[in-house]
């Protein structure tokens, strides 16, 4: 049983990441706007059947990832300058 709960703990871990990450690049690409939703709240309420509120935490824990991988970009940008 303490194998289980390991096993399951470390596969909710991956999929979390697997879920920030997918959210974070329909943030960047304006996936939502590009398919006529208002917002990304408003896409992944419709699409996952979640609360606003469960779309704004969700994007919220996304959005470090945004941040951080903008920043790696424009360090290589001037590094290659």
């Amino acid at each position: 049983m303490l194998r289980t709960l390991v096993e399951v703990e470390r596969r909710r871990r991956r999929l979390d990441g697997a879920m920030r990450a997918a959210v974070a690049e329909a943030e960047r690409r304006g996936l939502a706007a590009d398919t006529g939703y208002p917002d990304t709240v408003e896409l992944l309420t419709d699409l996952l059947r979640i609360s606003a509120q469960e779309a704004r935490r969700r994007i919220e824990c996304a959005a470090p990832q945004v941040r951080s991988r903008s920043r790696k970009v424009w360090r290589v940008l001037a590094a290659a300058s």
